[in-house]
């Protein structure tokens, strides 16, 4: 017989408490959960592409669409008339759907490449019912707007639990995260697998796929819980492909092993963006909670999450609803904004019903909290439209000193290819994974020539300098020269002069636990980044919605690392080893050379 510490036995008993007493009926019980009350009908939880507002641009031309419900759903329903997609509104896409019935999730298949530059409208309607034959309440509609571009990386496993080396609870499930959306279709007990590191026994299970939170789920069957004191090896394959079908480079392969106890601590919600009380909020707000340990992303629905207006908690905002594994944190993204001078309650769902950690433990009690808006609306990222997969965008030349590292597209819209310069085998141009555009023929035989994509992104990146330097962002904070040191808090900063971190220093950027933060910085003339400086991200910060702008060049220094994209009025710098975490954009009538000196730039994940 397993024995257990006094403190787990402890939360064992409460855990059983809590099971009967939800088990016992009656009304809703604040603490406890949702009852079990009248069919409740199904609703969109989570998109690819993201329903938000503003709608999500960019989108790749050969992108599939998903929609993942709060419930198990009729598959026969949901089909060409009750999934559509219309590219623009009322011009509708040909295409097939398919449900995957494990990760509650349909797709939209288009037949052909998605139109240039387009918003598209998706449309999950009425029609599509649950596994009892409750039809959506009314129909979910969300937009996106397309790039130049078809996706040609290669998706990777950014996060995985357990971690490497790790020594897990019997009782967990093995969860892998991924660089962007991946078709759910693709992750399955083929593509996803567990065995015994020694013998290469099978560990039989089952595969999910969230949408929204980019993760597979391997949950153990048989043996279930897993053997204690035994080493495992998970292995996601180049089977699993992304959203444009292209699939890992290589398997993802890593071990752990077992310990002698289950994991039965019940989760906590540590922090919430909006705090508790919160005044003035933005009526754009995304509503976050971060969680002490790795959740069931599958369990993040929007019933068990949910925003509604104080005065009427029964009528919840329409959202969908996301997690990022790497910092634990959900986050309830509403359709619209909200209302102005409102108060609005935040609930996370515990009991049963509600949500889980990796080893099915639920909070023992409701998270709630309570906030009112304001008038105004917070920073709004940058729109790069078809800017958006470029690692690198130049417009006067490209040089590159090996052996850099570039993953994402790079382009030169100037006259000639011939500007793109320094790629270690011009034939194959190996420091890119993405492709190489050049509007002509001249420059290396890797390069593509495209001259409307690069048209379309020379335009989308002019615009996004417009934006992130425009007077419509409101008043920013003033901000000058040397920054090591600081800490800045979501908003706009502004200098008027130079901007520079010092040799070794380090600016953190502070989302407070709200991962939709947006920072952006701007300088009247240059950005200097000198020698090993940093950009320290926490709380949640993404480089998706860190901006920089500068009125003319921006240098990083030789070891430096950097979070966010640059948009520079003349030249951009990247010396000897430095990483950016961002793009590199530059296109105005003054722009001068892109460089990089063995360096690292990555687009970010969103």
């Amino acid at each position: 017989m397993r024995t257990f510490p006094p403190r787990l036995r402890t939360l064992a008993w409460l855990l059983t408490l809590v099971s009967a007493l939800t088990a016992c009926g009656g009304g809703k019980d604040p603490i406890l959960g949702t009852s079990q009350g009248a069919a409740v009908a199904p609703s969109v939880s989570a998109t690819a592409p993201l329903a938000r507002n503003p709608a999500v641009t960019g989108v790749a031309l050969n992108t599939q669409v998903t929609a993942t419900f709060n419930k198990a759903m009729n598959a026969s329903t949901l089909n060409t008339s009750t999934f559509t997609l219309a590219c623009p509104a009322g011009t509708a896409v040909t295409g097939t759907v398919s449900y995957d019935a494990n990760s509650r999730v349909a797709t939209f298949v288009p037949a052909a490449l998605l139109p240039m530059t387009t918003t598209c409208q998706a449309t999950i309607g009425t029609g599509a019912q649950d596994t009892a034959g409750t039809p959506m309440a009314s129909a979910f509609v969300w937009s996106f707007e397309t790039g130049s571009a078809i996706d040609d990386v290669a998706p990777f496993v950014t996060t995985q639990v357990p971690a490497q080396d790790a020594v897990a609870a019997t009782n967990t499930v093995v969860t892998a995260t991924f660089s962007e959306e991946m078709a759910p279709a693709s992750l399955n007990t083929t593509s996803f697998t567990l065995k015994t590191t020694v013998g290469d026994t099978p560990v039989v299970g089952t595969v999910s796929y969230a949408v929204g939170s980019r993760t597979a789920t391997f949950t153990p069957t048989s043996p279930s819980p897993l053997p204690s004191n035994t080493g495992f090896t998970a292995t996601v394959s180049t089977a699993a492909t992304d959203l444009a079908s292209n699939p890992m480079a290589a398997n993802k392969v890593w071990t752990f092993s077992t310990g002698e106890v289950l994991d039965i601590t019940p989760p906590l919600v540590t922090l919430t963006n909006p705090a508790d009380g919160a005044s003035s909020v933005c009526l754009n707000k995304t509503v976050n909670a971060t969680f002490s340990e790795a959740m069931a992303p599958l369990s993040l629905t929007t019933t068990t999450l949910t925003l509604a207006p104080s005065s009427s908690l029964g009528s919840p905002v329409t959202a969908v609803v996301s997690y990022d594994a790497l910092t634990q944190i959900a986050t309830i993204t509403p359709s619209a904004n909200l209302s102005p001078s409102t108060a609005y309650t935040a609930t996370v769902i515990s009991g049963t019903e509600g949500v889980k950690d990796l080893a099915s433990n639920a909070m023992l009690a409701n998270k709630v909290w309570s906030f009112t808006t304001g008038t105004s609306e917070c920073q709004l990222p940058v729109a790069l439209g078809s800017a958006s997969n470029f690692a690198i965008l130049g417009s006067a030349a490209i040089t590159n000193i090996p052996t850099s590292l570039i993953t994402g597209d790079v382009g030169l819209t100037s006259d000639t290819g011939s500007g793109i310069t320094g790629f270690s085998t011009p034939a194959t141009c190996p420091e890119v994974v993405g492709s190489v555009y050049a509007v002509d023929s001249a420059g290396p035989a890797c390069a593509l020539p495209d001259a409307t994509l690069l048209s379309n992104a020379k335009t989308a990146a002019l615009a996004a300098f417009v934006n992130a330097t425009g007077a419509g962002r409101g008043t920013p904070t003033p901000i000058s020269t040397n920054l090591a040191g600081l800490t800045f808090y979501p908003g706009l900063y502004e200098s008027l002069t130079t901007l520079d971190l010092s040799a070794g220093g380090q600016l953190t950027l502070d989302a407070q636990g709200d991962v939709n933060a947006v920072f952006v910085i701007r300088s009247a003339t240059s950005i200097t980044t000198l020698d090993t400086s940093q950009i320290v991200l926490s709380g949640g910060a993404k480089a998706s919605n860190v901006f920089w702008t500068a009125g003319s060049a921006i240098t990083l220094g030789t070891g430096s690392v950097m979070k966010g994209s640059l948009l520079a009025g003349t030249a951009i710098t990247l010396q000897t080893g430095a990483n950016l975490e961002g793009r590199a954009l530059n296109q105005g009538a003054a722009a001068a050379a892109i460089s990089c000196d063995s360096c690292t730039i990555t687009v970010p994940t969103p």
